[in-house]
């Protein structure tokens, strides 16, 4: 259930967090209805927020680099007409 990047081959350490009790209870019970622990619910979030952004700082520099290119790296086709409307 838990999609963890390469987390699974290293040593865990305890990191110890204050937050609102109400916030506490709310987590767990989200956590129990995904048949989870609430460590594991953390870490599966953690872990999906690290993807995203990393995934997130790549997209755009493959959008940068494509865009100094401009518009003329773009592979050269031949539109015809009857492939661009459907009749």
């Amino acid at each position: 259930m838990c999609d963890t990047l390469n987390y699974v081959k290293v040593s865990k350490r305890n990191l110890t967090l204050s937050l609102p009790s109400d916030l506490i209870r709310d987590a767990k019970v989200r956590a129990a209805e995904r048949g989870m622990s609430l460590n594991a619910w953390i870490q599966q979030a953690l872990d999906r927020t690290l993807r995203f952004d990393r995934d997130y700082v790549a997209a755009g520099e493959k959008f940068l680099n494509a865009s100094t290119k401009g518009l003329y790296s773009l592979p050269k086709k031949r539109w015809k007409r009857e492939d661009l409307h459907d009749r």
